[in-house]
């Protein structure tokens, strides 16, 4: 059922996308998402700057992702009176973001990257078929040994 809606609401929807209970897609019409898609419970997905998942992606549960952020670097202004700042993220193909991670706006995941649970990603993750973890994130190890 959650699928059925999602279609429809999505600025692009694949097949085979599987969304579990307790995930909350905010402004849907600008998330996109690929084919074979795995998103766990109690994800918030918070579209309004532009999200894009790749297909073979699999996000466990309690993660979030931001596409907007609030401009902190005016002293005559309050935080929560500011417009807000967009940037979309990017999740490439065939990646795993592990549970609790944090993704904020602008950032890029590319593809084969393995992002550890409890991780917050704040900047491009880069190297393909690579192991990322901490917060912020940083890169640990190649996935597959180099021969």
């Amino acid at each position: 059922m959650r699928s059925i809606c999602y279609t429809r609401l999505c600025k692009s929807f694949g097949e085979k996308v599987k969304i579990a209970p307790y995930v909350f897609l905010q402004n849907p019409e600008h998330i996109s998402i690929g084919n074979n898609v795995s998103i766990q419970h109690f994800c918030l997905i918070s579209g309004y700057g532009g999200v894009e998942i790749g297909s073979d992606v699999s996000i466990a549960a309690y993660t979030s992702i931001f596409s907007t952020s609030h401009p902190v670097n005016n002293p005559h202004q309050k935080i929560r009176d500011a417009q807000l700042l967009s940037k979309s993220v990017k999740i490439g193909e065939n990646v795993w973001i592990g549970a609790g991670v944090t993704i904020l706006y602008g950032t890029t995941i590319t593809d084969g990257v393995v992002v550890g649970a409890q991780s917050l990603v704040t900047k491009d993750l880069v190297q393909k078929d690579s192991v990322y973890i901490g917060s912020p994130a940083r890169f640990l190890k190649l996935r597959f040994n180099e021969q």
